[in-house]
């Protein structure tokens, strides 16, 4: 260590800063930031589906009791009273593909709210939260199941799963979703 006696307070400090310059290691290295998309996982029959986190308001249990709806189609399962909002429970395969899900212990409503549209769509169950690397996102791929190729925005083929990204708004804004009535 410099004897500090018979330098200035400038040239001490000065001095300091040399020596912590030459013990301090260096930063770290930059290294390049993974963005990552976030998602609510879910299962609909056989297909293993993912939509964005933000198209999602919440998942539930499906209730017990359902109003039926006179003149709707078979997929509109009913209405259920949430906190006192009545919500239209939707059939998700059903609507896309006439195949009735049967309401199991893991079956759960995911509920949305796009285009101004409020409704509980029924999953057979759901996987939570899953996050990708956005760089694996495969939009070239063509999806494989032909009853969500028209909401499919791409596919993640992520842990030995692949992950069809299902668009709920794209779905809200289909007549197919829209036409309800017989």
């Amino acid at each position: 260590m410099a004897n500090a006696v018979g330098q200035s307070p400038f040239q001490y400090l000065v001095d300091i800063e040399r020596r912590a310059r030459q013990r301090a290691k260096g930063l770290p290295r930059e290294e390049q930031v993974q963005e990552i998309w976030r998602g609510i996982a879910f299962r609909v029959g056989d297909t293993f589906l993912v939509s964005s986190i933000t198209h999602v308001d919440r998942i539930m249990n499906c209730p017990s009791v359902l109003a039926k709806v006179p003149g709707a189609k078979t997929w509109i399962r009913g209405l259920a009273n949430i906190r006192g909002i009545l919500l239209p429970v939707i059939d998700l395969l059903a609507c896309l593909s006439n195949k009735i899900t049967s309401i199991e212990n893991r079956s759960r409503l995911l509920i949305i709210n796009q285009n101004g549209v409020y409704a509980g769509l029924l999953v057979d169950e759901v996987m939570g939260i899953k996050h990708f690397p956005e760089e694996l996102l495969d939009t070239e791929t063509p999806c494989q199941e032909a009853w969500v190729s028209p909401f499919n925005k791409g596919l993640f083929h992520y842990e030995q799963q692949t992950w069809v990204v299902f668009d709920m708004q794209v779905l809200t804004e289909s007549n197919q979703f829209l036409n309800a009535a017989l």
